[in-house]
């Protein structure tokens, strides 16, 4: 059976109905309507699904994965509904800013998606919540000064724990479950509230009478492993009783990219201002990581929405922006020549952009150069 272990001091920060909030930002006239985010798929007007919407459009009835028709039919009779397209470039440029952020403020640091992150604050004198407090409202304050979007905060003894507290208050919240607090924290809970557990695992459950995540807690073992299998069985009635040893760990980077929409479609290469732009903010995005790219690409989107790509491997990884832009600038115009573009708008670029592979730490990268150089 497991134990506690070292208590730990863990803050995870989500930020909230993140999609529509940054277009609140963006467009400040739209923030007090029904804002949904589309993902169309182009073959009529309204074709697609939504991807999500803020807090007043779920509350009249809007739901993530609904056809976008069905969504403009249940807002029919509401003032002023905007219905916006997914623009993901947009969105994570957002979100690299913030989680930056987040990372400044402590040393193990997990990115778990877009808008969802955790922050390992033990000192090596062991888990202080007041300074997790403390921090946690700092990220809070500086993310809606700097960014000017709201997030909600939770603070446990593990992932599991935070992310609960996370989920236990929304929007713009902050909950704090204490050491010792989290059995009576989550007993009352419908085991299907229980973090990590799915529809299928909550059918399960409560097919055997298990309906609350304290019942859970204080299931048999034997009964749990045998339906669930010897691995799930047993981490189950851990997190029903709070007990998480998963590490908070930064995920290894393997590519990071920019996609920038151009000004207007192009069948000639005149964009290299925006290229320059990009270039900078790769490196920067490299040097900020501790990171080296060994191989750079471009990417070219035209109007009828084909995504073409090509890259190029390098002599010795670079964090240069100058090397960024004369290589991507390269494979641009390679690109131009082979292309042959012709005048119909189908074959014009609508978007561009810049790729960066085989990642390694920047350290390593000297070290590589230094022994390319003496063979």
């Amino acid at each position: 059976m497991s134990s506690l272990g070292n208590v730990r001091a863990i803050i995870a920060v989500d930020l909230d109905y993140f999609y529509a909030q940054c277009e609140e930002v963006r467009d400040p006239s739209i923030k007090e309507k029904p804002v949904v985010i589309c993902v169309f798929s182009g073959r009529t007007e309204d074709s697609g699904a939504v991807s999500t919407s803020n807090y007043l459009a779920r509350k009249l009835g809007v739901r993530s994965g609904m056809p976008i028709v069905l969504a403009k039919r249940i807002l029919k009779t509401t003032p002023g509904p905007v219905f916006l397209p997914m623009d993901m470039e947009y969105y994570e440029s957002v979100s690299e800013r913030i989680m930056e952020l987040i990372r400044s403020k402590g040393d193990k640091f997990e990115q778990s998606s877009i808008d969802e992150a955790y922050l390992d604050v033990t000192t090596k004198d062991g888990a202080d919540f007041q300074i997790a407090k403390e921090i946690g409202t700092e990220i809070k304050a500086e993310i809606l000064s700097i960014e000017k979007l709201t997030c909600t905060v939770g603070v446990g003894q593990n992932k599991l724990m935070a992310k609960m507290a996370v989920d236990s208050k929304k929007p713009d919240e902050f909950t704090v479950i204490l050491q010792g607090s989290e059995k009576a924290f989550l007993a009352p809970l419908p085991v299907g509230k229980l973090f990590r557990i799915g529809p299928k695992t909550e059918e399960k459950l409560r097919s055997i009478g298990i309906v609350t995540v304290g019942e859970l807690a204080v299931a048999d073992r034997t009964e749990i492993s045998n339906l669930f299998g010897k691995n799930l069985g047993p981490d189950l009635i851990d997190w029903a009783n709070g007990i998480d040893e998963s590490p908070v760990l930064e995920k290894a980077v393997e590519q990071m990219s920019r996609i920038v929409t151009l000004k207007n479609d192009v069948q000639h290469f005149d964009f290299r201002e925006a290229l320059e732009q990009m270039s900078k903010s790769l490196s920067e995005k490299l040097r900020s990581s501790r990171l080296a790219c060994r191989s750079i690409g471009i990417i070219a989107i035209t109007t009828d929405l084909k995504v073409k790509s090509r890259s190029k491997s390098i002599a010795a990884p670079t964090q240069s922006s100058d090397e960024i832009l004369q290589v991507s600038s390269g494979l641009f115009t390679s690109f131009f020549e082979e292309q042959h573009l012709s005048d119909s708008d189908k074959s014009k670029l609508r978007r561009v952009g810049i790729r960066l592979s085989e990642l390694i730490p920047y350290a390593e990268s000297k070290t590589r150069t230094l022994e390319s150089y003496f063979k």
